[in-house]
């Protein structure tokens, strides 16, 4: 039974993401929030699976303690590792803010938010995934990341910009020597949202895209970024 870690899953991305790959009776899916108990959505999911297919784990990424007790669940919940991790975490609190007026403080915050805690995350999780058969990890990005076509988009997110284009950055290099643990990780733009932070996924893209981007992604294409439509994006 291929197991799938959402982190991110009380709402938007992350909660479709695991309505979609519940659909398949083979997938069992560990889904985390900073209050599951609270999530309308994922407690919702948890009524109508078991406990043997759907799993759900508090986590704040922001908090040490609690990335380090999720590590410890994941190793009582799958002893034989975690074959796919899904990391879908963002913040966007200054969307339409210059760089001559945005808070400097949420800046940061966003910095940290984006890049730190991913960094502590997937730390703690890759003892589990090197366990695991699937070996992959996906890691949600943004067309807002990109160098390349950031030039023709100013103004636009400038901080989440940023810190997205660090996330890219710190991915793309570290991919290249996860491979040598049979690890693929990939980036990948989900499209655009309706709301803001990581909103509400793009229903035709869930439907037709998300549950395959895992299942399909081969080592060949470790450390690449993708859009949703699994074509290549600009770095």
């Amino acid at each position: 039974m291929p197991s799938y870690l959402i982190t991110g899953a009380s709402r938007g991305l992350g909660l479709s993401f695991a309505k979609e790959l519940l659909q398949d009776p083979a997938n069992k899916v560990i889904a985390t929030a900073r209050n599951t108990a609270g999530a309308a959505g994922l407690q919702g999911l948890a009524a109508q699976y078991p406990r043997d297919r759907l799993v759900l784990l508090d986590l704040d990424v922001t908090k040490d303690n609690s990335i380090e007790n999720l590590a410890a669940e994941i190793d009582t919940v799958l002893p034989d590792g975690l074959d796919n991790l899904i990391s879908n975490a963002g913040l966007n609190p200054q969307p339409l803010a210059s760089f001559e007026d945005l808070d400097l403080a949420s800046f940061e915050e966003e910095l940290v938010f984006s890049i730190i805690s991913t960094v502590k995350l997937l730390r703690a999780l890759l003892p589990s995934v090197k366990k695991g058969n699937d070996k992959k990890i996906l890691v949600l990005s943004s067309v807002l990341g990109s160098i390349e076509t950031a030039y023709h988009m100013p103004g636009l997110s400038n901080p989440y910009s940023v810190a997205k284009a660090s996330l890219n950055m710190l991915i793309r290099k570290w991919s290249a020597t996860l491979k040598n643990d049979g690890i693929t990780t990939i980036l990948v733009h989900p499209g655009w949202v309706k709301t803001t932070e990581v909103g509400d996924a793009i229903k035709p893209w869930m439907d037709k895209y998300a549950p395959n981007m895992l299942r399909d992604a081969t080592i060949k294409d470790n450390g690449s970024f993708f859009n949703y439509d699994g074509n290549l994006m600009a770095w």
